[in-house]
C-alpha cells in the first residue's frame, strides 16, 4: 500500500507519443505526509508509520520523528504509541487490544501541526469457511505463454450482522532446499574429507502487495463468494518444490474504508496510454486540524481480522501433475584433459582459480581411488541462506 500511495500522492505520470517518448518533469514538488498504520482486534503491537513522499525512485522517504501519536476512543483512556525506530512508532499489547464494536481515532503532533483521522468503527468479521487450491492456468505477464499451476481462492462463512465489506492480504512462507549442498571440504595436496551439511533446508517469505477487496452486492446478507487470492506456477518459482503454506488474513472494512482501497486499486491497475484515465490523488481519513486545504497520504484503519492457514505438499502438486521447478544451477566438473591443456597443472591450482572467483568447491570426482578431480558451483546453489531464512518458523508443520 506504502507504493501506491506514493504514487498518487507525486503525480509522476509517463506520457508516450507514437514518435518520441515525452517524461513530464514536476516543477513544483509537494511534500506530503504519508501515514500508514492499522489498529486490529489481533493481541500484538499496533504500529503507525509516518514518512513524507519523495521527488523521485533513486530518493528515500523521510521518517518523520518526534512526532506526538496517540490514539483515542469512547470510555478509554488514550493510547500512547511510543517511537520505536525513525518514523516508526508502536503501542504496548500488554495493555491495548482493539475491539469490534469501538470507535477509535488517530491523533499525530508533529511540531506545531496536528493531524487527526475520521473515527473509525471497527465492524464485526465474518470467519473464514475454506482456503482451498485447484489446477488452474493463466497467461505470463507479458500475455504471450499461457503458465500451468494452482489457483488459491479463500471462502468466508456466510455470518449475519457481520461487514458487507471486506478485504485480504495473505502471507507466503515455503520451504526449499540447496540443490547442490556442500559435505566435502578440500584440504589441498588431493585430500578431501567429508563434513557435516550445513544450511540445505530453509524457508522464503513474502507477503501479498496485490488489493483483494469485495463488497456485497446491495448490502444484502453475505453470500458465499469464491475470491481469488494468487496464482502460482511451478515453473517460474520455487514456492512449490517442496512444501507451500499461506496464511490469509480477512479484514472487516467500513464503506468508507472499501471506497479508499477501491480508489487506490483503480489507480495501481491503470496501465495503457495517455488517453487512459491518469494516476489522481486518492483520499484518505486522515486531516490536517489547522490547513484543510493541506494533503494528506494514507488511511488510519481499523479492522476485526479472521485467518486461516493452509499446507500444500509436494506429493498434492504431483497428483496434479505439474511440471517441476528447474534451479538456474550448473556444475562445473574439473581436473579432465581439458584442464590440464590449459596450464593447470594440480587439483590444488583448479581449486584456488575456480574459489578464486567465487565458487564452492562440491564434491570430489574419484578414477577408481585416485581422486581425479573437483566439482564447482555458485554459493547461491549450494547454501539456502544466501536467499533464504535456514531457521524453521515456529508455525511450521513438515507433512508427509
Amino acid at each position: 500500500m506504502y507504493k501506491l500511495l506514493i504514487i498518487s500522492g507525486l503525480f509522476l505520470i509517463l506520457l508516450k507519443s507514437c514518435i518520441d517518448p515525452y517524461q513530464l518533469h514536476l516543477s513544483e514538488y509537494e511534500s506530503l505526509l504519508v501515514v500508514n498504520g492499522m489498529i486490529t482486534d489481533e493481541n500484538r503491537p499496533y504500529t503507525i508509520s509516518l514518512t513524507r513522499t519523495f521527488q523521485n525512485k533513486d530518493t528515500f522517504p523521510e521518517r518523520v520523528t518526534d512526532a506526538y501519536v496517540f490514539v483515542s476512543t469512547t470510555d478509554e483512556d488514550p493510547v500512547v504509541f511510543h517511537e520505536q525506530k525513525p518514523g516508526i512508532y508502536q503501542s504496548d499489547s500488554t495493555s491495548f487490544r482493539g475491539r469490534a464494536g469501538k470507535t477509535y481515532t488517530l491523533h499525530i503532533g508533529i511540531g506545531n501541526n496536528e493531524y487527526v483521522s475520521d473515527p473509525c468503527l471497527m465492524v464485526p468479521v465474518p470467519a473464514i469457511d475454506t482456503v482451498s487450491f485447484v489446477r488452474d492456468q493463466h497467461f505470463s505477464t507479458d500475455g504471450t505463454t499461457e503458465l500451468d499451476g494452482i489457483s488459491i481462492f479463500v471462502i468466508p462463512s456466510s455470518e449475519t450482522g457481520k461487514s458487507k465489506y471486506l478485504r485480504w492480504d495473505y502471507e507466503e512462507t515455503w520451504k526449499v532446499e540447496a540443490p547442490y549442498p556442500v559435505g566435502y571440504k578440500y584440504l589441498g595436496h588431493n585430500s578431501v574429507i567429508s563434513i557435516p551439511v550445513r544450511n540445505q533446508i530453509c524457508w522464503k517469505n513474502e507477503s501479498s502487495s496485490n488489493i483483494l477487496i469485495y463488497s456485497f452486492p446491495d448490502g444484502n446478507i453475505p453470500q458465499v463468494i469464491k475470491q481469488p487470492v494468487t496464482f502460482i506456477s511451478p515453473t517460474t518459482t520455487d514456492r512449490l518444490t517442496h512444501q507451500y503454506s499461506i496464511l490469509v488474513k480477512q479484514y472487516s472494512l467500513s464503506k468508507d474504508e472499501y471506497d479508499f482501497w477501491y480508489d487506490l486499486k483503480q489507480v495501481s491497475e491503470e496501465r495503457g496510454d495517455i488517453f487512459d484515465k491518469q494516476p489522481h490523488f486518492v483520499s484518505g481519513n486522515i486531516h490536517s486540524a489547522k490547513d484543510k486545504s493541506e494533503k494528506v497520504l494514507g488511511y488510519f484503519q481499523v479492522s476485526a481480522v479472521a485467518e486461516k492457514r493452509i499446507y500444500i505438499t509436494k506429493h498434492q502438486i504431483t497428483n496434479l501433475q505439474l511440471p517441476s521447478f528447474h534451479y538456474n544451477c550448473k556444475i562445473i566438473e574439473a581436473g579432465g584433459e581439458d584442464d590440464i591443456q590449459t596450464g593447470f597443472t594440480s587439483l590444488d591450482d583448479l581449486y584456488n582459480f575456480y574459489t578464486g572467483i567465487g565458487l564452492v568447491f562440491v564434491y570430489p570426482i574419484y578414477n577408481g581411488l585416485s581422486l581425479a578431480g573437483l566439482a564447482f558451483a555458485t554459493v547461491a546453489c549450494t547454501d539456502c541462506s544466501v536467499t533464504a531464512d535456514p531457521v524453521k518458523p515456529d508455525f511450521w508443520i513438515d507433512l508427509p
